[in-house]
């Protein structure tokens, strides 16, 4: 190495040091809100920016574009530009920080590909990602990020630190692919919530798809966060109907995470991935449902109710793990159309929601208790749509009032402040229910066509008896709105009080002039 390239890579480190005491002075002035010290702290590390650059500048015109270590001190150049961004976004620098990172990026575009500077281009355009997402530009970042994912690399990158750059430390090759394989899948991550933030929903899902393969391939991660983003891919092809998809991707998450119990210590973040997962899983059955009972009800209007579905169908093949002994359980796929269909989707979902209720408990989640439990309400709904017959949807249907009974009449005697939130919609649920179940009665009672072996002694009875009860119920409801309007009626009182004064006067005033 010629000794004019030595004293300018010896200037380097001296930036580098420099740079490295600025971020040292900069942590602790970051734990001081609005003090004194933080403010001069600021000041000094903006000027020691100043002065830093133009030593940059200065050592940029003395090295020549032909010398071989051009490319090397030009990545020194760029890491030294990104440490100083990285300080700059840590103190809330936007602008500076885009620009510090906008200029390396600058320098190095022409020589992307070379081995010595490819991977530095990737971190910066990874931070410059950042930065302008946070700054809300988000097509540019789609932009940056694109062209780094979509293009395969044309050369095997020197990967290092920057503390490495400077030192001429020595990485482990094994160390060094991994950590540029994390870069790669960070910056997939990224374009793929910037996807996400466009709207763009399906390019989101197939590049966290690709992302959690290429997690898969390089089996250095975590394993309980690999299932979160998967299970949260899937409730996204949930509210797109991509059923197929989402059973494939919930039923992955469970792969990872089921075996997780056995081999490693319980902890709660495995224990609320569960937790979540099995919501997920209930969310998948409420929606399907959903989806069919519209479809069934809307088919009377719609003629070309057949055409409609098969626009909706989309390619599922491409959206499969390799590397991965995924069993698919046994749970529908398509729109339910018989009780045979609606029993076995009804079974499979009911065996998630009592798994979810492990995790979320009334006493350490009572909402999310509460809220699970009316889903298990929703879900007897459902299923009583499916009946044929009428006692068997009302058997459904009782099965549905005293779990909701149950639920208020334990969250009054355990969590009255949770009933106190939740009451009025658990009460409109117990309405519901009652209403539905005398309209069964009432079918028994008037439908001549039905053949139904039932006592009308004990079928009046049971009418009495639902009367009575929705009475209460209405009574409750009514009570539980009087609390909430009380000040409302006092002052309509005051104002109706105050406006038969005014009136009052206003007569006293005419009778005098009359007399």
């Amino acid at each position: 190495m010629e000794s004019t390239n030595i004293e300018i890579l010896n200037e380097l480190k001296e930036v580098f040091q420099n740079i490295k005491c600025s971020t040292d002075k900069e942590k602790p002035a970051n734990l001081v809100d609005s003090s004194g010290e933080s403010k001069i702290n600021k000041n000094q590390l903006e000027n020691e920016f100043e002065i830093t650059e133009a030593k940059l500048d200065a050592i940029l015109t003395k090295i020549k574009d032909d010398s071989p270590d051009y490319c090397k001190v030009l990545s020194m150049i760029t890491s030294i530009l990104y440490e100083k961004a990285k300080i700059c976004l840590n103190s809330n620098l936007f602008d500076q920080s885009k620009a510090y990172l906008e200029k390396s990026l600058n320098l190095i575009n022409n020589y992307i590909d070379n081995p010595q500077v490819t991977f530095i281009y990737l971190r910066v355009v990874n931070y410059l990602s950042y930065v302008v997402s946070r700054m809300g530009e988000f097509e540019k970042a789609k932009n940056l990020l694109e062209v780094v994912v979509n293009n395969e690399l044309k050369s095997d990158p020197i990967v290092y630190s920057t503390e490495d750059l400077f030192l001429s430390n020595q990485s482990v090759e094994a160390v060094s692919k991994i950590k540029l394989q994390k870069l790669q899948i960070n910056n997939m991550q990224m374009l793929g919530w910037i996807y996400g933030k466009l709207g763009m929903t399906n390019k989101y899902a197939r590049t966290l798809h690709k992302s959690l393969q290429e997690e898969l391939n390089i089996n250095d991660g975590d394993p309980v966060h690999w299932a979160t983003r998967c299970y949260r891919l899937a409730s996204l092809f949930i509210a797109q109907d991509r059923w197929e998809n989402a059973r494939y991707h919930l039923a992955a998450a469970q792969v990872v995470l089921d075996p997780l119990e056995l081999t490693t210590t319980p902890n709660t973040m495995l224990f609320k991935a569960q937790g979540d997962l099995a919501r997920v899983w209930v969310n998948y059955g409420l929606q399907l449902f959903g989806l069919s009972r519209r479809s069934i009800l809307e088919k009377v209007w719609d003629e070309n109710d057949e055409v409609k579905r098969q626009e909706k169908k989309i390619d599922s093949n491409g959206f499969k793990f390799t590397g991965m002994d995924i069993h698919l359980p046994e749970v529908p796929t398509k729109e339910i159309n018989n009780i045979q269909e609606a029993r076995e989707l009804f079974t499979h979902t009911h065996k998630w929601l009592k798994r979810a209720r492990l995790f979320y408990t009334l006493r350490d989640y009572p909402l999310q208790y509460v809220n699970i439990i009316l889903e298990l309400s929703e879900l007897y709904r459902y299923l009583a749509f499916y009946e044929k017959d009428l006692d068997s949807q009302y058997d459904v249907n009782k099965k549905r009032f005293e779990t909701l009974e149950t639920l208020s009449s334990v969250l009054r005697e355990v969590r009255p402040s949770c009933y106190a939130t939740m009451s009025i919609e658990i009460i409109r649920e117990i309405m519901d229910v009652q209403v539905e179940m005398m309209n069964l009665n009432l079918k028994k009672l008037y439908n001549p066509t039905v053949d139904s072996s039932f006592n009308e002694s004990d079928l009046k009875k049971r009418m009495e008896t639902l009367t009575d009860i929705n009475f209460k119920i209405s009574h409750l409801y009514n009570k539980q709105n009087e609390s909430t309007t009380a000040s409302q009626i006092q002052e309509g009182n005051k104002d109706l009080v105050a406006g038969t004064s005014d009136m009052n006067v206003a007569e006293g005033k005419q009778t005098k002039t009359v007399k």
